[in-house]
């Protein structure tokens, strides 16, 4: 590995996710000093938390649209309004990997009122959402540092087989993990 300014890992949860992270020269004088972020905010509580929900939304054209608490809350307000059929809604779906039998890059999942998605665009939107929460919510301590400074680490369950090992590297590559 060459010498990265920051190492930045991605905790993506069956539940919940979130990101730590630790600068070069921080980790030299302490390498038990690691941050984290409390900037994901939850309009429901009115407050802050290191983690958010493991949930994604993506609207009817199939764009990405919101994760986490914001996903949850505007996926809430379309079914009050009744204007969820068109979207599409995913929540716990990490382990849908360990249980997928036969796991491809063109793998599709249903949401939960029958509606075809890719896997990999659910991984890779997820993944390219924390990377792009960690940067802007590190805004000022970041000044000249790019995505190429980063050492990017992303965790995945020990009882992974292979296949759903190499489908998350490969989700962790399109979201710009090299």
């Amino acid at each position: 590995m060459s010498h990265k300014t920051l190492v930045a890992a991605i905790d993506f949860g069956t539940t919940y996710s979130g990101y730590a992270f630790s600068f070069g020269h921080e980790f030299q004088a302490d390498p038990l000093r690691i941050s984290c972020t409390n900037h994901f905010h939850t309009r429901s509580t009115a407050g802050m938390s290191l983690k958010t929900p493991t949930c994604i939304l993506f609207s009817p054209d199939q764009q990405f649209h919101s994760f986490g608490y914001e996903a949850e809350e505007k996926y809430s307000d379309l079914l009050m309004d009744e204007e969820h059929e068109a979207w599409y809604y995913f929540q716990k779906f990490k382990m849908m990997l360990y249980n997928s039998q036969d796991l491809k890059k063109d793998t599709k999942w249903q949401t939960s009122d029958g509606k075809s998605f890719s896997a990999i665009r659910i991984f890779s939107s997820a993944i390219e959402y924390l990377i792009n929460h960690m940067l802007s919510a590190m805004g000022g301590r970041l000044v000249g540092v790019g995505h190429d400074d980063v050492h990017w680490v992303l965790t995945v369950p020990a009882i992974w087989d292979d296949k759903a090992k190499h489908f998350m590297r490969t989700a962790a590559e399109m979201a710009g993990i090299q």
